[in-house]
């Protein structure tokens, strides 16, 4: 038969003809040897394999089908678990033929599936799990190329024990490829694979409620980080239940800040899906969040897409189609923004018409009472501009709409008014009452997936010296100098009245993949931060710290000439000696920050900054796969690592290696363990006045480590408060002796100088994953002790004990990073603050305007504010947090 229909497809018949033909062949043939069927199995899957034209490959599959309900047993034994796993091992690690593997695979186990009894159903589940292994391992993997993962999407969609546990990454992917769906191709090309998509996220929302909480958060992802929207989004928004409305609003507020900024361009995509026919009740959502927006006081951005889409939605009113959520979008926005008539005359003009249009079509008689009863709201708000209401006034009339009452329209305008806190102005023009800074700390605008230079930009401003040194620090007055705009962007927290600043014009300069709205890595940020600081500031003479005077803890006077970052500058001498010969080699190595390695979670097991620093500072053995090559033995040998630190920093950074790589899922994984913090640290070092003193013994290397390659996860130093160091009179009794190698070496033991250190920032990672979540600070004012949450433009007063509190409460909020001080340094004398920059930041503050960004109390987004509003925010607590 196999003949036949290669002959078939072979012919020049129209593709109709030639399915009707082998339709027909199939039904005449009754009985045949089993060979025979093996045969035709075997031909049937290779018509699927090749795919050599779309005919072909539905010719296979209308025959594979039929052998599997007509000759059962014969089909299952074929095609018996073995061999499919046989099969695409055979395509080893070829993208393509995996694919084609893949497809024809998944159609064999469907019609398997489809015919499977209680005696092959663990046959069938078996090979579901093999299809799940290659989708957990190249469903990721494929993201973004549209043919492959239309394949996994079928195969999901036929067989659902096929999809990756990890449900998490799986709706992930998809809301990926929903959002990149082209809007021209999505009623033909992409239907199918939209539908099947959406089908996919709500068949897994039924798992759990926490899925649709995770997949609100990437629809938003997607939407804050697009430049452009795909109509297919609409289709997965109107499907989320409506009964989640009361779930979703506190739900943002607590855990999306990192895309507060972001929202406008989120609301903005949905409002232009309304119209589309996929866009059912997404009203209500663009509704919830802006009433998110409203609870957290962000009237700006409130303000900003009122003013930048009403006339949008107005005219939605006229189709019928999209009216019901414009409906309630328009009257949130009329009734909400009650500080100046503008917007509501945006829409004056048109609004007869819409009435005329509503009331012809005679059933609507609802939606004409909403709409007359905003506009005399309004109306009577601004009187001032009766003589624009007019003929508003006149089609009221007209259509015999009933008038309400005063109490009525001021209720109605005390209960929608989202701008309570924002004094009413007749008009937009720039307000003579400028704000003033109540405040001694400000926050920074959020642009976006922003909050990991945030974090770390306020904890670096909090740490005085380094903070004086960029304001001293010559630069190229460019907009792309790092050094350039953080010194303008330090000068804006330092002396601007405004409540928070926007540092867009600093994110410009780093590399395009970090301004990209996705999150990144808050630790990876400093010292990419750091790398341009240095690479910027070639005209200093040092990279190095001041020398201390340990005695009196300070120096005299800062040195600007050397390199800014010198304030968080140390020196670490690793030491390797050869356990074969004796031979020391000793390198020095400058570092920035130190990264300290964590266990997986143990909630018995509480770790300490002085149990991980002693885990740090402990002796490495240098043995099998790691062995040391020993330049006198002149080969690999084991070896005993010890680390010191022989010049402390003046700020001490601590990272918390809190991510790992996942071999399983291929992707980073948080690890949560706790830690407890101290406000005190005493760190044990030896410097240069205790080295040997014959450096013949040992090999000498200086070593400059340039900052992306500080915090190596296998630097080992000792922190119980010794530093111990090898000799080489013992080492003869050690290499004959097999047992542990560093309890039997024989340290020489150098009792070190202390240096003490108090807590002055903690950079917080909230969320559970290591690719998404928030970054926040606390930071210790070094002239006043008080210590601040800094949470985006978000900024309160707090104190250790809450903060350390607040982290028992909430054990996604992890410290990540850890800033420490120096005890009783010194920063009387950090010189005079260039008048200049002073200058350049009031000059700014007056015209509403931040350095090369945008702040949200410019005179035209702003009207008549004080700070009256930012006293009167809600204490931002981790239950009122947003998360990006």
């Amino acid at each position: 038969m196999e003949q036949i229909i290669s002959a078939l497809l072979a012919s020049n018949h129209p593709e109709i003809l030639k399915k009707k033909l082998v339709e027909k062949l199939t039904t005449k043939t009754q009985e045949m040897p089993q060979s025979d069927w093996e045969k035709l199995c075997d031909f049937s899957y290779g018509l699927l394999l090749e795919h050599e034209t779309r005919v072909h490959a539905e010719v296979g599959e209308y025959v594979l089908s039929w052998i599997a309900h007509t000759q059962k047993q014969i089909y299952l034994k074929y095609f018996n678990s073995d061999a499919l796993e046989f099969n695409l091992e055979k395509a080893g690690s070829n993208v393509l033929e995996i694919y084609k593997v893949l497809r024809a695979t998944t159609k064999v186990i469907k019609y398997k599936n489809e015919i499977v009894d209680s005696q092959y159903i663990e046959n069938v589940e078996n090979d579901c799990q093999l299809l799940q292994r290659y989708a957990e391992k190249y469903f990721v993997q494929w993201k973004g190329r549209h043919d492959l993962h239309t394949l996994f999407i079928s195969m999901f969609y036929d067989l659902p024990k096929s999809i990756p546990s990890d449900r998490n990454v799986v709706i992930q992917v998809l809301i990926h490829g929903l959002s990149n769906v082209p809007n021209e191709s999505i009623d033909n090309d992409y239907r199918e694979y939209v539908e099947k998509s959406v089908y996919l996220i709500e068949s897994m929302w039924k798992e759990s409620v926490e899925l649709i909480h995770f997949a609100i958060r990437e629809i938003f992802i997607r939407l804050s980080a697009a430049k452009s929207h795909s109509f297919a989004m609409a289709l997965l928004i109107s499907r989320i239940p409506l009964d989640h409305l009361s779930v979703i609003s506190p739900y943002i507020q607590k855990n999306f800040r990192e895309d507060i900024s972001r929202f406008g361009l989120s609301i903005g995509h949905m409002i232009e899906m309304m119209p589309h026919p996929f866009a059912k009740n997404i009203g209500y959502w663009i509704v919830g969040l802006m009433k998110a927006l409203e609870t957290v006081r962000s009237h700006e951005i409130l303000i900003s897409i009122t003013r930048i889409n009403i006339r949008k939605v107005f005219k939605y009113l006229w189709d019928r189609k999209s009216r019901e959520d414009a409906l309630l979008v328009v009257k949130y926005m009329l009734l909400g923004y009650q500080i100046a008539p503008d917007v509501f005359q945006q829409v004056t003009p048109m609004y007869p018409e819409v009435l005329d249009i509503i009331s012809q079509e005679g059933d609507q008689i609802d939606v004409l009472h909403e709409l007359s009863n905003i506009a005399q709201c309004l109306m009577c708000r601004f009187s001032a501009s009766q003589n624009q209401f007019i003929p508003l006034k006149q089609k009221l009339e007209n259509l015999e709409m009933p008038s309400l009452g005063q109490s009525e329209i001021r209720t109605i305008l005390q209960e929608h008014n989202w701008n309570k806190n924002i004094k009413s102005a007749e008009t937009t023009y720039k307000p003579t009452v400028k704000p003033t800074r109540s405040r001694k700390r400000i926050g920074l605008q959020n642009l976006g997936n922003t909050c990991f230079m945030n974090s770390v930009l306020q904890a670096l401003f909090n740490s005085m010296e380094f903070r004086y040194r960029i304001f001293h620090a010559t630069s190229n007055k460019s907009k792309t100098s790092t050094l350039h705009q953080l010194k303008l962007c330090f000068g804006f927290m330092a002396f601007s009245t405004k409540s928070y600043f926007s540092p867009s014009a600093l994110l410009e300069t780093f590399p395009r993949w970090i301004n990209n709205g996705r999150q990144q890595d808050c630790h990876e940020f400093l010292k990419i931060l750091f790398s341009q600081i240095e690479e910027e500031s070639n005209q200093f003479v040092s990279n190095k710290r001041p020398r201390l005077d340990m005695e009196s803890q300070s120096i005299s006077r800062i040195n600007f000439n050397e390199m800014p970052i010198s304030t968080f500058g140390g020196t670490l001498e690793n030491t390797i000696k050869c356990l074969s010969c004796g031979n020391k080699s000793r390198t020095k190595e400058d570092f920035h920050d130190l990264t300290l390695s964590l266990k997986v979670e143990n909630e018995s097991n509480k770790p300490s900054l002085d149990d991980m620093l002693c885990e740090f500072f402990t002796p490495e053995e240098l043995n099998e796969d790691n062995q040391y090559f020993c330049d006198k033995c002149n080969g690999l040998q084991d070896a005993v690592k010890t680390t010191r630190i022989i010049v402390p920093p003046r700020y001490l950074i601590l990272s918390l290696n809190r991510f790992e790589y996942d071999k399983r899922y291929a992707r980073r994984i948080k690890i949560m363990t706790p830690v407890m913090l101290q406000d005190t640290l005493s760190l044990t070092y030896v410097p240069d006045t205790l080295e040997r003193s014959s450096k013949n013994e040992s090999n000498y290397t200086n070593v400059e480590i340039h900052h992306q390659m500080n915090g190596i996860a296998d630097l080992k130093i000792n922190g119980n408060g010794n530093i111990h160091y090898d000799t080489d009179s013992d080492m003869d009794s050690e290499m004959n002796n097999d047992t542990n190698i560093i309890d039997n070496c024989d340290f020489e033991e150098i009792i070190g100088d202390n240096v003490e250190y108090d807590l002055s920032a903690i950079v917080v990672h909230s969320g559970m994953s290591a690719e998404y979540g928030h970054y926040y600070t606390y930071a210790k004012d070094e002239e006043d002790g008080n210590w601040y949450n800094l949470n985006d433009n978000f900024v309160m007063t707090s104190t250790l004990s809450k903060i350390i509190e607040e982290g028992e409460d909430y054990k996604s909020d992890t410290p990540y990073l850890l800033f420490f001080r120096q005890k009783n340094l010194n920063n009387d004398d950090l010189g005079e603050i260039p008048q200049s920059l002073i200058q350049t930041v009031r000059k700014s503050d007056n015209q509403g305007y931040s350095d090369g960004g945008f702040s949200f109390y410019d005179s035209e987004n702003k009207e008549n504010e004080d700070d009256s509003e930012l006293k009167d925010k809600p204490a931002l607590d981790f239950n009122n947090r947003f998360v990006s």
